[in-house]
């Protein structure tokens, strides 16, 4: 059963891990990266916490966004708030859209058509974890998309909120709706919290365990396609499943009538394997099956 993420981590301690999960396994060079052919057309700077972050930009350059001051160079703004449904609903910027799944998002920014020159603005409640998380998620899919005309970008101009929807709220309290404010460890919506912190855990463990989805049923093609090593992954797991359905009967599963021959037969059968002969125990069909797929993890591991 898995644990309750309030009796063990902070919420807090949970958006650290994942952040730091998901910088080891990009491997990517740094996410400022932006086409040096391409100038930033919003006032921004960079984080010393986090100089080789995306750029930021100051309360009063998203006051100057919402004004419409920046409308001259681009055709779309998206401010998109990262922060938990029940947060988003307790009060945001104004013209916000909520996006706390980053898969989500990158599937409406690249799979619908969206204007040719668009702002991207993202932030979360501090804009410490879950906004630039997210930001550097859209960044590398984009890489990605356009890796044939490196490097150019779809959205060349993303920026983060620096201090999040909470110092915008102490400074601009008219530009948000409704005029409130709702934490994210708001007592009040204390299993919201766990559930939305379960889920991005799980979109932090995704990219890891991608390679090895096939050995628990859940084989993508695409997926298995992105992994030099899945096709020979694939063919040693289909082996050892199909060992492991051959000598099912060994483990407890032999019918009564091939069993009744033998007076021992309830208690262990024997078997016949090439020039050698080995002998297994009687087990529930639930022991079985838990060791069928730990061996088929670890074959999926080589």
């Amino acid at each position: 059963m898995p644990r309750s993420i309030s009796m063990f981590q902070h919420p807090d301690d949970v958006m650290r891990e994942e952040q730091e999960l998901y910088q080891r396994q990009t491997g990517l060079p740094s996410i400022m990266d932006v086409d040096q052919q391409h100038e930033l057309r919003v006032p921004y700077f960079t984080s010393t916490d986090d100089p080789d972050g995306l750029p930021r930009i100051t309360q009063e350059t998203m006051v100057d966004v919402l004004n419409h001051r920046y409308n001259s160079h681009f055709d779309h703004v998206k401010v998109i708030d990262c922060r938990f449904e029940y947060e988003y609903s307790g009060g945001h910027i104004e013209s916000a859209v909520n996006f706390n799944d980053k898969q989500q998002l990158a599937n409406e920014l690249f799979n619908t058509a969206q204007p040719s020159s668009t702002l991207l603005i993202f932030h979360c409640e501090y804009s410490v974890h879950r906004a630039p998380r997210t930001a550097k998620f859209i960044r590398g899919h984009d890489r990605a998309v356009n890796a044939a005309s490196y490097p150019n970008l779809t959205y060349p101009d993303v920026y983060i909120l620096d201090g999040g929807y909470s110092k915008f709220y102490a400074s601009y309290l008219s530009k948000c709706f409704p005029q409130s404010y709702v934490e994210m460890n708001d007592q009040r919506h204390e299993q919201s919290c766990e559930r939305g912190m379960a889920r991005v855990k799980g979109q932090g463990r995704q990219k890891l365990f991608r390679s090895h989805t096939y050995a628990f049923g859940q084989n993508n093609d695409l997926e298995v396609g992105d992994s030099p090593t899945a096709q020979r992954r694939i063919r040693m797991v289909a082996q050892s499943q199909k060992l492991f359905r051959n000598q099912t009967f060994a483990f407890g599963q032999l019918g009564h009538d091939e069993m009744g021959d033998s007076p021992t037969a309830q208690r262990r059968v024997r078997i016949r394997m090439g020039d050698r002969s080995q002998t297994f125990y009687g087990v529930g069909a639930d022991v079985t099956e838990s060791i069928g797929q730990s061996f088929a993890r670890r074959m999926a591991l080589y």
